[in-house]
């Protein structure tokens, strides 16, 4: 049986980064950690209103209603307002932002789906109020920038992408949901000038999580680096 090596020598220098690496690295995991329950934050709703029944009625449009799907009769009001950058396959094109009164008065920001960049002239007129319709689709908890501004352009204005908060604030509508507009199966909704569509339960976002294991592991080297005997074992193990 060999005799035990001596501890690795490792100079203070090297431990002293060491330190600072494993502290640095395990606050940027632990901070990928709350991003990733952030980025799935409306996931563990979703799923728990997959198979919840229709809204038909005039439910309030607080965030307890937030994944539900409905079906309402009221009228679009106003003309569109446009997201920039929304890609429908491999074609850019806008998202269609729109105000929907229900019957009961309330208001209520629509996302209709995307339309081509350049059927922008014909698709908006042929969306702004009108009679009597029905909106069927998915209601989702506003996230996004409170602070974006939009832009002038084909008539109307373009907000960037991800700021549905200052969208509806702009659109005078003052609910914490919006719609996004689809079939009650998700699929396109019928005679629509938008292609719409929702998916019910949003895949997955790994993104964090696979970035707060990168960390992790970073962390775990620089404590096998504070850790002469750490080192040696580590040594011995791989055969060094």
């Amino acid at each position: 049986m060999s005799p035990p090596r001596e501890p690795l020598r490792i100079p203070r220098v090297v431990r002293i980064a060491a330190a600072g690496l494993m502290f640095t690295a395990s606050i940027l995991c632990y901070w990928q950690i709350q991003r990733d329950g952030e980025r799935n934050e409306g996931r563990a709703g979703a799923l728990a209103s997959e198979n919840a029944p229709v809204l038909t009625g005039n439910e309030p449009l607080t965030t307890d209603v937030a994944w539900r799907v409905v079906r309402w009769l009221g009228h679009f009001e106003g003309r569109p307002h446009l997201i920039a950058g929304r890609q429908h396959r491999s074609t850019l094109g806008y998202g269609v932002a729109q105000r929907f009164v229900r019957e009961d008065g309330v208001v209520v920001l629509v996302d209709r789906g995307w339309i081509d960049a350049g059927h922008v002239a014909v698709a908006l007129p042929a969306m702004e109020a009108g009679a009597e319709s029905e909106v069927t689709g998915q209601l989702r908890p506003t996230f996004g920038r409170t602070d974006s501004v939009a832009t002038s352009g084909h008539g109307t204005q373009i907000w960037p992408a991800k700021a549905w908060p200052s969208v509806q604030t702009a659109m005078a509508s003052p609910t914490s949901v919006y719609v996004v507009s689809g079939a009650v199966d998700g699929g396109q909704s019928a005679n629509s000038h938008a292609v719409d569509g929702f998916v019910r339960v949003p895949a997955r976002d790994q993104t964090s999580l696979h970035y707060a294991s990168q960390w992790f592991a970073l962390a775990l080297l620089a404590g096998i680096a504070l850790i002469p005997r750490a080192a040696t074992r580590v040594r011995d193990f791989v055969g060094a």
